[in-house]
């Protein structure tokens, strides 16, 4: 192939075993999604980076879920970055300071990642805490709408000035459900039109021209009978018809408990892919994935507009006119002086 395939997997230590570099040597993976158990010190994490980019080239990418608050896979040795509904916080105080900080959070979570060669963080979270959702709650901006517009717009400046992608989750939305979808099925009985609230911070990002998304692996009885994450009327018909999303769609992991009721994983797999998503994350795999990955339906008329390859960093932070100290010192003082008032 002559570029990545659609699979991105985790890892299972911190060192790659030699049965992971024939797996990560397939024609079916594109890339590695890290979490807490791959990294020990940064010194530990360069060199896992570096041995999965050897692999193959192109390169894989390597990712990770660097949001901030209780979702940081990396901490010791990496900036304590705030939830994002810290940053929301700090806007009800001051639109201008909370703007400022969140500018300054994502530029800091990804020089920090950078710096070890990590390619992009799945953030920003543009899901509105309408406070029913455990697995979102603080990982939200904010209840509104606008707010969340705001903070996700400033965000993504953060990351574009230091030439990292974003990844804009949970499509369509993920906080009007109560049951997390890792453990089980969540259902939103709302209709399409009842939607606008959740979709216009999507909507908002996709004009700001939007790298990639997120689907949610939620169901939406009024709108189609399958989850998102499997369902053509959402990702090809309402995504890229309706709001003319022209980057990338990345499925969330489709080992979750919402999607139990689907199949094996080779079916999740080839469903999603069928239904839209460009790439799918398999995570956890206890599966024999050496030979399960034969049977991946490889698309084999792939728009080199929604390749992975498009996700690495634009090298852009030698560019930055401030530090990552100078950075978190600012950020601090937004942060302290919120938590003042």
């Amino acid at each position: 192939m002559t570029c990545l395939g659609p699979i991105i997997i985790s890892i299972d230590d911190k060192k790659l075993s030699q049965r992971e570099k024939t797996i990560l040597s397939h024609d079916s993976i594109g890339g590695v999604i890290l979490f807490a158990n791959n990294y020990e010190n940064r010194n530990q994490l360069k060199d896992l980076v570096q041995s999965i980019k050897a692999i193959k080239s192109p390169e894989l990418i390597v990712c990770v879920d660097q949001e901030g608050g209780r979702i940081q896979r990396f901490q010791k040795e990496f900036y304590s970055l705030p939830s994002l509904k810290q940053l929301g916080k700090i806007y009800d105080s001051s639109a201008e300071d909370g703007l400022k900080a969140s500018f300054l959070a994502s530029q800091i979570m990804a020089l920090e990642l950078l710096e070890v060669n990590v390619d992009f963080s799945f953030t920003p979270v543009v899901d509105l805490d309408y406070e029913l959702s455990s697995v979102i709650g603080d990982r939200a901006f904010h209840s509104s709408s606008q707010t969340v517009i705001d903070l996700s717009t400033a965000y993504l400046k953060g990351l574009e000035l230091v030439g990292m992608k974003a990844v804009a989750k949970h499509f369509p939305g993920h906080g009007k459900v109560s049951i997390d979808s890792h453990v089980d099925k969540p259902i939103d009985q709302r209709s399409f039109d009842d939607l606008d609230n959740d979709l216009s911070p999507f909507q908002s990002l996709f004009k700001e021209g939007l790298s990639a998304i997120m689907t949610a692996h939620i169901l939406f009885p009024k709108v189609d009978s399958s989850i998102v994450t499997f369902s053509q009327k959402w990702l090809k018909d309402i995504l890229r018809y309706q709001l003319n999303f022209q980057g990338l769609v990345i499925s969330d992991d489709l080992s979750m408990g919402a999607t139990k009721d689907i199949g094996f994983m080779i079916d999740k797999v080839n469903m999603a892919l069928d239904a839209g998503c460009d790439y799918v994350l398999w995570c956890h795999a206890k599966e024999d994935l050496e030979t399960k990955l034969d049977l991946i339906a490889i698309k084999t008329d792939i728009n080199p507009n929604n390749q992975i390859e498009l996700m690495k960093p634009l090298m852009k932070h030698e560019e930055t006119p401030l530090s990552i100290n100078e950075l978190i010192l600012e950020l601090d003082h937004l942060l302290n002086s919120s938590a003042n008032l």
